[in-house]
């Protein structure tokens, strides 16, 4: 498993990095209530275990000054791919997109669910005593295996508003399964949000060679990201579909 990494140009960040994998829980404050998010120290899965990326993209929501916006979550349908602990996809829930899917390998999905329940539940949310519980979204959990077409669109053949996708891509191998699923799921409007640590060079320039054909990609700038939040090798990119054609046949 890829170790978490302090890097001397963040020394600010050191703190917030340093989740340990031995814990069973993740806590982590969030749209004034405490997410606790479990993970599996014991599992050899990666997709059991909180990474940065993912908290990233959910300080970035709360602080509401990049792409996903309340204003622009609001009544979205939203897909997260690799959703492993399910936080990218929890938070746009919390901001009020009306119905969020989250999807992994079987092998995840009952932690997924879990935590799902654990922080998105009516009765979660009612304990939490939150302004925006009311406005939260539908939250679901769907099995979608980037390799098994079978799984496929969980929730019907439509393009999702916003797709998510954190920390996702860590070989080479994984790109092009990545892209199909990533081609199949969005259309021409839908906005999507990929967070990638920068890891391996070869893996990074895998992923911009696979996405290039389909996609524009642009930046999230670190000024418009959480300051404590953030991290210089964490790499945050808006795609959107260079066709008109909307979603992929598959």
């Amino acid at each position: 498993m890829p170790p978490r990494r302090a890097h001397a140009d963040d020394d600010s960040a050191l703190q917030w990095r340093m989740h340990s994998h031995t814990e069973t829980t993740v806590e982590l404050d969030l749209f004034g209530t405490t997410f606790r998010l479990a993970q599996n120290p014991a599992s050899m899965h990666l997709g059991t275990t909180v990474w940065d990326a993912s908290i990233v993209v959910a300080k970035l929501m709360e602080r509401g000054t990049g792409p996903l916006t309340r204003a622009k979550l609001k009544g979205k349908r939203v897909l997260e791919l690799g959703a492993g602990v399910g936080l990218a996809g929890l938070a746009a829930a919390a901001m009020g997109a009306v119905s969020v899917t989250l999807t992994d390998v079987k092998a995840v999905l009952p932690l997924l669910t879990a935590n799902a329940d654990r922080n998105l539940s009516r009765p979660a949310l009612a304990v939490a005593g939150v302004p925006w519980a009311a406005d939260a979204g539908a939250v679901r959990v769907a099995e979608l295996d980037w390799g098994d077409r079978a799984t496929w669109h969980p929730d019907g053949p439509l393009p999702y508003d916003v797709v998510l996708a954190a920390d996702c891509i860590y070989a080479e191998t994984a790109v092009p399964a990545f892209v199909a699923a990533l081609l199949a799921h969005c259309g021409r409007r839908t906005v999507i949000l990929v967070a990638n640590e920068l890891r391996s060079h070869s893996v990074a320039a895998a992923f911009d060679a696979g996405v290039a054909p389909h996609f524009t990609v642009r930046r999230v700038p670190r000024a418009k990201q959480d300051p404590t939040y953030s991290h210089s090798s964490i790499h945050l990119m808006l795609l959107k579909r260079k066709d008109g054609n909307g979603a992929a046949e598959c």
